[in-house]
């Protein structure tokens, strides 16, 4: 299988506000990436939903 490579070049955002933005976004893409270790899956409860959320399930 061939390996694509995108190159381009980043336009830096103009506003600390878009900056912010952009690090959050990548900081929540590094934790998608990577496997929960064996105590944070052993501290996540299920949670029951809002009644504001409701909709949103159905």
């Amino acid at each position: 299988m061939k390996t694509k490579s995108i190159t381009g070049s980043i336009k830096l955002p103009k506003t600390k506000k878009l900056c912010k933005l952009y690090q959050q976004l990548g900081n929540w893409a590094e934790n998608t990436n990577r496997l929960p270790d064996a105590q944070q899956v052993k501290n996540n409860k299920p949670v029951s939903v809002s009644l504001e959320l409701l909709p949103m399930v159905f």
